[in-house]
């Protein structure tokens, strides 16, 4: 009985040893510091510190010799080695020093000039097409604040140019059935999936320069994962439409972007998009940047057939948990990337 009481507790000390509770703080005022990055120096896995500076890292395969590196914009790295992480820390973060960028930033380049460099560089950069990716896959859509649509699964992404095959292991996490034909109709997400390479989405915005349809714009230098960035808004204001990307200044990588739109009334539908929010983020691995995670949300008022005022919400969110060179073997079902994702769950 000894004997077993002692393996049960060997078993515990060793289950425990591979979690660790992590609260990511800003040295200067302790205050808690969301959507730090924190990830490893081999390991492929990734995680996010929440609204409270916290997140739960599992080292579970995560080797001995491993390094636990915390990365946030505007911050100096930190780096842990994996053997001097204990159950219970927090990790201070240092803010860039803005005279350090001051001298950083010597540059004659326009936001249409590094767009121009992320394309010419985009083929060595743009590295998703190499690994297979295990991804949380979020879709939710609300009328009016009370009738709900979401779909919660785990897929396996692969890309190759612009295209993207998908399978899934044939779980569903989480499903709530809508109703009405708005919730219900055929909702597809294939050209979202094929955005996710930004060549495209690049391309488009750098032509709308020649076009001179930007008419507010600026670049500034930012820190990040300890390489400094080319920070670049531009905007058009009648057409309220705002683009932001994060650059990597020396290999011009796109490390993240975000496009927005806020009030903008379709007259042929006589929809209002109260606001659009789209974003695109990569993280550091190994010298270059792999996809983490891209969401969007909107909110749009529409009329019913009757005339009646609606408010539909939808929110998408694609969360990398993983990757690898090799298919993870769960996912053996192929998904229809040009149908609607819940169809294949039904």
């Amino acid at each position: 009985m000894k004997k077993l009481f002692y393996l049960f507790t060997l078993f515990t000390i060793v289950v425990n040893a591979q979690i660790v509770n992590l609260k990511i703080i800003d040295l200067s005022d302790n205050l808690p510091l969301d959507d730090a990055d924190i990830y490893f120096r081999n390991s492929t896995k990734n995680f996010v510190s929440d609204m409270e500076g916290k997140t739960i890292v599992d080292l579970s395969n995560v080797a001995q010799t491993d390094e636990l590196i915390v990365s946030k914009k505007d911050y100096q790295n930190t780096t842990i080695k994996v053997s001097d992480l204990k159950s219970e820390m927090n990790i201070k973060l240092e803010k860039v020093n803005e005279i350090e960028l001051k001298e950083v930033f010597v540059t004659n380049l326009k936001a249409e000039d590094i767009l121009k460099k992320v394309i010419e560089n985009y083929a060595k950069n743009f590295n998703t097409e190499e690994h297979y990716y295990k991804i949380n896959f979020m879709r939710e859509a609300v009328i009016d604040s009370v009738n709900r649509d979401l779909i919660n699964v785990d897929l396996q992404f692969r890309f190759k140019k612009d295209q993207v095959k998908i399978h899934s292991n044939n779980v569903v996490n989480e499903r709530i059935i809508g109703e009405g034909s708005k919730l219900n109709s055929s909702y597809s997400m294939f050209q979202y999936f094929k955005n996710i390479s930004l060549l495209e989405v690049t391309k488009s915005m750098l032509n709308r320069f020649g076009e001179k349809y930007y008419d507010e714009e600026y670049v500034q230098i930012s820190k990040y994962a300890d390489k400094y960035m080319y920070e670049i808004e531009f905007s058009n204001q009648q057409s309220k439409v705002k683009n932001w990307f994060l650059i990597d200044k020396e290999t011009f990588a796109i490390v993240e972007h975000q496009s927005k739109m806020e009030n903008v009334e379709y007259k042929k539908s006589n929809d209002i998009v109260v606001y659009y929010d789209q974003i695109y983020k990569y993280r550091p691995f190994q010298g270059k940047w792999i996809l983490k995670e891209t969401s969007s949300t909107s909110s749009t008022i529409y009329l019913d057939n009757e005339k009646i005022k609606h408010v539909f919400d939808v929110k998408v969110n694609l969360e990398v948990k993983d990757f690898n060179s090799q298919p993870f073997p769960e996912f053996k079902k192929s998904v229809n990337e040009k149908m609607d994702i819940r169809r294949s769950f039904n």
